[in-house]
């Protein structure tokens, strides 16, 4: 008899959640409840019927919202996994082995899962500070684990993120951007320091390429795309010492050419931009101190000018333009990793919060796709188990797939013609995967209007 939305869930099913949670495939499901592979799909697609979730990583968030779960991390549906006719399906039970009896969970799994707990129902709560500074500590853990996590990197495609060719230099804290139908990945930190080496990757034959490098090996800064040239940003060297230089990429020429200065060094700093200005946020400044800053940069004037400072001091966040307003979210203030959200309106020349991530996020990356801010990354302090949208109309996030859980901090994320992608990073190594995750199969928008008290 087929079931319908709101229906009880059997223990079965319950059961079935849970092993979801861990990560498990439909495979090892199967052979953790000594049923069938078939079963288990058929088990799968009663539970996402009766509870209305579309994906594995929606599932898991609810089932932990409404207490039925208490296990971290999530993990997306495979819709070869989930469609299956009934007709197909033999309920055939498999031959149990030998019982034995269950091995006790490591101490970094009942860590994450607390962690996890905590953040399905909102109880973690975000410092606020006073306008200012915030000294920083643990420069030693940005590149290193603090503590143990858990890392997974699923087969490719099974949660909707595609892989695609490596990135030929390790790295994390690059600047990524991507136009003209290529993504161009600046500069980062190594095993051997910072580098100042320009990749390119052109997403039509699925090939890099190495082209100029930047005059200044840094690490940790932005890089955008205006017209025909890429603009990098300030930057921190081998001694985590930030620098005011801007350089400016000329693309059709295959030349580097120095502009306007920051108005003070910083690196790991927050970037967003309009077709007209880049505006700075936060980020490390001199002294190692995270900043409350905030800049813009006009194009045609090569002139940079102060603007009203955000509420929190912090670094590793990130910015992106939604309509006409500029979100700033995520960070580490030197003690916490964030979930603040403060959005900036340049018609008005002020700051407000927005609704804060559903978990902290430090060295995440943060773009605009399909009106819908795109949050990807983290797990500094908090183990990291999905990807974020943002709803401004609602003022409020959701989760999606992440093709990484456990950490995957100071990456790479630009988006272009409907795919996010995201390159490089650190993963309790320096990485040199590439993914992209189709976000929008059609190019219809329609334009997002703020009304009331939303931001």
């Amino acid at each position: 008899m087929p079931v319908e939305y709101g229906e009880s869930l059997s223990e079965r099913e319950l059961e079935i959640i849970a092993l979801v949670a861990e990560g498990l495939t439909n495979r090892e499901i199967a052979t953790r409840t000594f049923l069938s592979p078939n079963t288990v799909k058929v088990h799968l697609r009663n539970i996402f019927t009766k509870t209305g979730a579309v994906s594995r990583t929606e599932l898991t968030v609810r089932a932990m919202q409404e207490g039925w779960i208490d296990v971290p991390g999530v993990v997306a549906e495979t819709p070869d996994e989930v469609d299956v006719p009934i007709a197909e399906v033999r309920d055939e039970e498999i031959p149990a082995p030998p019982l034995l009896a269950p091995s006790p969970w490591p101490t970094h799994r009942w860590f994450a899962l607390v962690v996890g707990v905590l953040l399905a129902f909102g109880v973690l709560l975000t410092p606020v500070r006073a306008p200012g500074q915030a000294n920083i500590s643990g420069l030693e853990n940005i590149f290193s684990s603090p503590q143990p996590l858990v890392y997974t990197s699923p087969p490719a495609g099974e949660d909707g993120w595609e892989e695609l060719s490596p990135l030929p230099l390790r790295r994390a804290g690059l600047g990524l951007t991507a136009t003209q139908g290529r993504l161009y990945a600046v500069g980062g930190m190594t095993e051997n320091g910072p580098t100042a080496q320009l990749d390119i990757y052109d997403i039509e034959s699925g090939n890099w390429q190495t082209a100029a490098p930047r005059p200044a090996a840094l690490a940790n800064y932005s890089v955008v795309a205006v017209g025909n040239a890429l603009l990098t940003p300030g930057g921190c060297d081998a001694a985590w010492q930030p620098t005011d230089a801007v350089h400016r990429y000329d693309i059709a020429q295959n030349d580097w050419a120095a502009v306007a200065e920051l108005p003070e060094p910083l690196c790991a700093y927050a970037l967003a931009y309009t077709p007209e200005r880049i505006y700075v946020f936060g980020g490390m400044g001199a002294n190692k101190v995270y900043r409350a800053a905030a800049y813009a940069y006009d194009f045609a004037a090569d002139v940079w000018e102060a603007l009203p400072s955000p509420v929190t001091p912090r670094a590793f966040g990130a910015a992106a333009l939604l309509s006409d307003r500029v979100f700033y979210v995520g960070g580490h203030d030197g003690k916490n990793e964030l979930n603040t959200c403060e959005v900036y309106i340049p018609t008005e020349r002020r700051w407000q919060r927005c609704a804060p991530l559903l978990q902290p996020r430090s060295g995440l990356g943060l773009v605009t796709l399909g009106n819908r801010l795109q949050a990807v990354g983290g797990g500094w302090d908090t183990y990291l188990g999905f990807s974020e949208r943002y709803d401004a109309a609602h003022d409020r996030w959701t989760a999606f797939e992440t093709p990484i859980v456990g950490e995957w901090r100071n990456l790479g994320l630009t988006a272009w013609d409907g795919a996010l992608y995201g390159v490089g990073g650190w993963s309790g190594d320096y990485m040199n995967r590439t993914y992209r995750l189709e976000v929008l199969q059609f190019r219809t928008f329609i334009p997002i209007t703020f009304s009331g008290n939303q931001p």
